[in-house]
């Protein structure tokens, strides 16, 4: 794993932006988190719409299917994405892999809806949200979503995991320290690269 800290938001941006334009080649596919964390980067990639991201086929993670919240995550990335809408897949059967994924770090150590409840094999498909999660989107009824899982980002050739805040630095470190979270087999990966605004 190599890991990169951007000391503040800017150079936390750059870091991933060097890594977006010198890790990824013209015409591949990536998967694209939706969320909070990846959103300042998003935010430039919509001002700088460079050769490389008008050129990529981007792929959608996960999505939540029923209750209030159903739908959130497309709207969230056609608004975040708009420049390269139509360069998007948004997720039906979880029968894709991507060469390279971006991923995020979730609230518990899972990555997309890929719980710590599921089995580390887990590749595609339906799941009940957990408590925790429910409890992190405000959700009172039980929540169905649709998601890729460790098994289909690990088919890629690279992943770039990003991460900022107190919450993600404690699960982190969590996940390094017992290795047997979603994030934790990610970041076994031979090609993953972790950028944070903290030192682990």
């Amino acid at each position: 794993m190599r890991l990169q800290i951007g000391k503040d938001e800017n150079e936390w941006i750059n870091l991933a932006w060097q890594w977006l334009h010198s890790e990824i080649q013209p015409g591949q596919s990536v998967f694209m988190p939706a969320g909070g964390t990846p959103q300042a980067l998003y935010r430039r990639c919509t001002k700088e719409p460079t050769p490389l991201l008008r050129s990529l086929k981007m792929l959608q993670l996960d999505e939540i299917l029923t209750g209030p919240l159903k739908g959130c995550f497309r709207k969230f990335l056609e608004a975040e994405r708009a420049p390269f809408v139509a360069q998007m897949q948004w997720i039906e059967h979880g029968d894709q892999t991507a060469d390279v994924s971006i991923l995020g770090v979730g609230i518990n150590g899972h990555v997309a809806f890929h719980e710590p409840f599921l089995p580390r094999g887990f590749r595609s498909g339906c799941v009940q949200l957990s408590d925790e999660i429910q409890t992190y989107l405000e959700l009172k009824d039980p929540t169905w979503g649709i998601t890729y899982g460790v098994d289909a980002f690990l088919q890629s050739k690279k992943i770039l995991v990003l991460a900022r805040g107190e919450r993600k630095k404690a699960i982190l470190k969590q996940a390094i320290r017992d290795r047997n979270l979603p994030i934790s087999w990610i970041l076994e990966h031979p090609n993953v690269t972790l950028i944070t605004d903290f030192q682990l």
